[in-house]
């Protein structure tokens, strides 16, 4: 039986994830365009990153506090506002208000909806739930780059002028999204109180200080920012720049991601379920390698599209990834547990994109690229090989209390 809180969460996804969806490969353009330089947008990159660790981190704390619901509500108003500044914005220092709202909403909205989600299935089919869920949002947003492209290209092409529209178009649509959830999700978690945030977060290190695989996974996602943050604020740019792609190109590409997402998403996540998170995960990763070569050598448009395709299929693991960043702690921790991750790993990943802007900058632009592979392949996958695996909840929940002992 389906819970009514899943239901929502996956309807909600879905909507959001077509509005997200219409901007989200024009935002480091947009900037751009409003002035700044590939540099510029590395530092605001990091400053952004560095300040909404602070409040994505909150959400997940507040998440324990005041409840899973009213968490997820200051949430979605940060993705909306972001959008609204984004489409208000007359020059690059006011569109950092956006970017850092977005920062939030993405870390912080992000980890309180997965918790939801998390709580609403059940561990067998854990994993299955969130492809699922992650199928239905990427099949919203396979249609979103194309709408996008053609707005753009009625209002102008590749410029703020013609960026604009999609930003306002994505407000109303978080606004009206955003509404639909919190008239119909339920609260279901009794959360603490009287506890505030300083205990909150003294017995989240604690829940650390023991417990080293916990404090391994932290380290997996610090050097996530150094494979990821560092190079998608410029893949679209040295798309156009050197790979000669235009408003459609970057159209074509997202719903080749979005489609291929899709397509192995459910597969991906019964293999999570099968065969455990963490092999399903290592199983994965030379899809990224490989999408990232096709991209750097492409020599014509058309291999960007079969490039992103690839990495959509990468992409699907992604479901796998939430669930096993969700039963590393058990259900009553799971607010504090992101909160913590996220304070001290999205701060600490902060100058991840201020280092690829230099390196694309200042050395060659295939160079933060080449460098996110490496990082990916010599220091995350042993560490992700080492994680304890979680599929047997009783098991790891034995595990988990007997390692604090």
């Amino acid at each position: 039986m389906v819970s009514r809180n899943y239901k929502v969460l996956v309807t909600r996804r879905f909507f959001s994830s077509f509005f997200n969806g219409m901007s989200q490969q024009y935002i480091d353009l947009y900037i751009v365009k409003l002035g700044a330089s590939v540099f510029d947008l590395g530092i605001l990159r990091s400053f952004s990153s560095f300040l909404s660790g602070f409040v994505s981190s909150s959400l997940g704390f507040a998440a324990d506090i005041w409840g899973r619901k009213r968490a997820y509500m200051v949430g979605m108003l940060f993705e909306a506002l972001s959008a609204l500044f984004f489409a208000l914005a007359f020059d690059w220092k006011f569109a950092m208000i956006g970017l850092v709202l977005g920062m939030v909403a993405f870390y912080g909205l992000g980890s309180v909806e997965n918790i939801l989600i998390a709580d609403s299935i059940k561990s067998k089919r854990r994993a299955f739930g969130f492809g699922v869920a992650w199928s239905l949002s990427t099949l919203a947003s396979s249609f979103s780059p194309m709408v996008a492209a053609i707005i753009i290209n009625e209002f102008g092409g590749l410029t703020t002028k013609g960026i604009r529209p999609i930003y306002y178009m994505q407000s109303i649509g978080l606004i009206f999204s955003a509404v639909f959830a919190s008239l119909l999700i339920r609260e279901v978690f009794n959360h603490n109180i009287g506890q505030n945030y300083r205990g909150i977060i003294v017995e989240s290190f604690e829940m650390l200080k023991n417990r080293k695989w916990l404090q391994r996974w932290i380290i997996v996602e610090i050097l996530g920012g150094y494979v990821f943050s560092s190079t998608i604020p410029f893949q679209m740019i040295y798309a156009v720049n050197y790979k000669h792609a235009d408003e459609f190109v970057i159209g074509y590409m997202g719903t080749a991601f979005n489609f291929a997402a899709i397509a192995s998403s459910p597969l991906v996540g019964k293999m999570g379920d099968k065969y455990g998170r963490v092999k399903t995960l290592i199983m994965f990763r030379p899809l990224f390698y490989i999408s990232m070569i096709i991209f750097l050598l492409a020599p014509s448009p058309l291999y960007l599209i079969v490039a992103w395709a690839i990495r959509g299929i990468f992409f699907a693991s992604a479901s796998v990834f939430q669930t096993l960043v969700m039963e590393l702690v058990p259900k009553d921790l799971r607010g504090r547990w992101l909160g913590i991750k996220n304070l001290i790993s999205v701060i600490v990943r902060s100058p991840a994109p201020m280092l690829g802007g230099y390196l694309y900058y200042s050395t060659f632009p295939e160079a933060p690229f080449i460098l996110a592979i490496l990082i990916d392949i010599f220091m995350r996958v042993p560490l992700i090989y080492s994680m304890p695996e979680t599929l047997c909840k009783e098991r790891y929940i034995r595990y988990f209390n007997f390692e604090n002992k």
